[in-house]
């Protein structure tokens, strides 16, 4: 008899549990509820950063001819990997017959650590290619480095046609992505933003640190469509318009998803890019494969030298 009672007990137990990861899972969330962006949004531009920059480059846009301006985001300490950029995808200033410029976004480093034998000073010394400003470098503050990226744009090359802000581990095949830029440009308007996207994503809620956010900064149970950090390419005039709006909507902590608001209230779509150009996540390396792609995440310092030197001299027209 208390054998059975306490087998009964156990079940009721584990229904309960059930049901309350249930409700957890479903019936918090209402994909159907009136969201209005606009709850981010105040008229007066009470969110414009007036930060100046301490290290703004060398190679600053000349004139309105630059195609393509790329911005990495990176921390104080990646040094290995701002060189493995510099001489690879990052080290070419002309991807058919268009000026390409790429540059690094760093903050402030919390330590006040020079890492490796250079500082960031003093790297900048010697390259020129490092934008910064006086804000703490944490991942909490990655939307600071997200608006001072669109601030740099807007101030010192307005005139550029296209603007990819992408993640320090990323491979990028810049000469793909400027001939995919060359195809595309004549059929999208002047609004045009893509990436790997998200599309009804949910807040997350629960017990992961890096991946929660409270209800108070963010109310809804979804996410507006957005694509992700590790790379997202957009057009210059496009740009402006979001870093205006960026004085105007309030900041949340992740900043693609803070973007992905900006384009909602904007009243901009994303352009959804055909499967096989962003990679979430790392791939096996195939030459066919990555002479075909824009971007793919998690990459090494020596797998990001050693995957281009496996491409170079390589024809597309081959695979």
């Amino acid at each position: 008899m208390i054998m059975r009672l306490i087998s009964q007990r156990k079940w009721l137990f584990l229904l309960l549990l059930f049901s309350v990861v249930f409700w957890l899972i479903f019936c918090t969330y209402n994909t159907k509820e009136n969201i209005s962006w606009w709850w981010f949004y105040k008229q007066k531009p009470i969110y414009k950063r007036n930060s100046s920059f301490t290290l703004t480059p060398y190679l600053k846009c000349e004139g309105d001819d630059h195609f393509l301006v790329i911005l990495v985001a990176t921390r104080p300490n990646e040094i290995e990997a701002r060189q493995a950029i510099r001489v690879t995808w990052g080290q070419e200033r002309m991807w058919l017959s268009k000026k390409v410029l790429t540059l690094f976004l760093i903050g402030k480093d919390a330590e006040h650590q020079s890492h490796g034998k250079q500082s960031v000073e003093e790297e900048f010394a010697q390259y020129g290619d490092i934008i910064s400003q006086n804000f703490i470098e944490s991942y909490n503050n990655l939307t600071l480095k997200t608006m001072m990226a669109f601030q740099w744009i807007s101030e010192f090359c307005p005139k550029a046609e296209y603007v990819m802000k992408v993640d320090s581990d990323v491979f990028i095949n810049v000469k793909y992505l400027v001939t995919y830029l060359l195809k595309i440009n004549k059929n999208v308007s002047s609004d045009f933003f893509t990436g790997y996207p998200f599309i009804n994503t949910k807040p997350h809620r629960g017990f992961v640190k890096k991946a929660y956010i409270s209800k108070t900064d963010y109310p809804f149970s979804i996410y507006p469509p957005y694509c992700s950090g590790l790379g997202y390419v957009f057009s210059g005039e496009l740009g402006l318009k979001i870093y205006n709006m960026m004085s105007h909507v309030k900041p949340i902590r992740f900043e693609d998803v803070y973007v992905g608001i900006c384009l909602k209230i904007l009243g901009v779509n994303l352009h959804i890019p055909e499967e096989g150009l962003f990679f979430l996540k790392q791939v096996k390396f195939d030459k066919c494969l990555f002479s075909r792609l824009i971007a793919v995440h998690d990459v090494t310092p020596q797998q990001l030298n050693s995957y281009w030197e496996d491409l170079q001299g390589l024809e597309i027209s081959t695979c």
